[in-house]
Parts: C-alpha cells; structure tokens; sequence
C-alpha cells in the first residue's frame, strides 16, 4: 500500500470523510506552502542576481559617462588655454606696436610713418576679430576686459595717427597735438597698463596659475 491509502484507511477507521477532508487539506497546504516558499526563495535568489548585474551594469555606465566627461572637459580646458596663450602673445605684440608707433608719431608725418600706421591699424583689427571669434571661452567679466584694453589701444593708436599726420600745423592744431600726445603718452604709461594687468590676473586664474 502506498502512503496516500495507509492515510486514507486510517482516517477512515478514525470518524470518516470531514476528518479525511481536513487531513488532506492541511497536507495540502503544508505542501503549497513548502513548493511555495522554496519557490519564493528561488525568486529571490533570481532577482537578486539580477538586481546584481544591473547594479554593476550601471556603475560601468557611470564609469564610462564620468571618464568621457573629464577627457572632454580637459580638451575644452587644452583649448581654452592655448586660445588664452594666442591671445596674450597677440595682446603683448600689439601693445608693444602701438606704443612704439605712438613714441614715434609726434611731429613725423612721413610716408614710413603712415605706412606703419596703416599696418598698426590692420593689426588692431585682425586682434580683435581673433578675439570676438573666440568669446565663448571667455566669461563676460574678462570679455569686458579685453574689449576695454583693445578699446583703449585702438584710441590711443588712432589719436596719434591723425595728429602725426599734420605736416605744417599752425597754432591750433598744434597745441590740439600737443594735447593728444600727451593724453597718448599718459595712456601707455597707466591706463593701458592698469587694463593689461587686471586682464592678466584674470587670465591666470582661468588657466589654474593664480588663486581665485
């Protein structure tokens, strides 16, 4: 006899079908909840591993995004400094010319002399092209900057250009002269350098060279 008849025939032999009825129905449940909880406990361990791999799977993702992040990041940053470089060396060699032409304009209307302005002049716009072309590495405090150092440079080249050119001035126009140069003569000894300082101490903190 199998396990299920000796059962059977002694429940019978105890009061008949309800007792064989709730004998069955516990045996039943014990053995749901047993398939059940090991089932479960199958789930679990399933889910878990998956939960696993998704988890690492994300962290690489992360990884990844952060990594491709930081390379692009210091290729704007090589790019923002070397446009930062050109743009000091264009700045120096300009302001060197322009204060050079200046010192040599007064009281000098030669040909050389309005060749050497009409080449300061060029300089001056190619400078500031370069500039406005690359803007958007620069935040607008050192943008301002930059247009006020080329500003004042642009004036001062300007000024000493026109009343250089006067070949015969008579009373008035010479002392207009004189007062141009002189304002031209002041410029480069503090305005223009007070600008080129403020924009150098801005430039050397965007590149990490000086403290903010």
């Amino acid at each position: 006899m199998t396990i299920w008849q000796i059962l059977v025939t002694g429940f019978v032999g105890l009061g008949g079908s309800a007792v064989l009825l709730a004998a069955i129905t516990w045996l039943l449940k014990t053995a749901l909840g047993a398939w059940i909880d090991k089932d479960a406990e199958k789930f679990k361990a399933s889910l878990k591993a998956a939960s696993d791999k998704e988890i690492e799977s994300l962290k690489h993702s992360l990884q990844r995004i952060a990594t491709e992040h930081q390379v692009r990041f210091s290729k704007m940053h090589e790019r923002r400094a070397g446009f930062i470089e050109e743009l000091y060396k264009k700045l120096t060699d300009l302001n060197l010319h322009g204060e050079q032409f200046v010192m040599t304009s007064e009281n000098n209307p030669t040909p050389n002399q309005a060749e050497r302005f009409r080449k300061i002049q060029q300089e001056l716009r190619e400078v500031f092209l370069f500039a406005e072309q690359h803007r958007i590495y620069l935040p607008e405090s050192v943008c301002a900057l930059v247009d006020k150092h080329l500003g004042q440079l642009r004036k001062t080249v300007w000024t000493a250009g026109i009343f250089g050119r006067i070949a015969n001035p008579n009373e008035t126009t010479s002392h207009q002269s004189n007062e141009a140069f002189t304002k031209a003569y002041k410029e480069f000894e503090t305005d223009i350098p007070a600008a080129r300082k403020a924009l150098e101490r801005e430039f050397r903190q965007m590149i990490g060279a000086e403290a903010n």
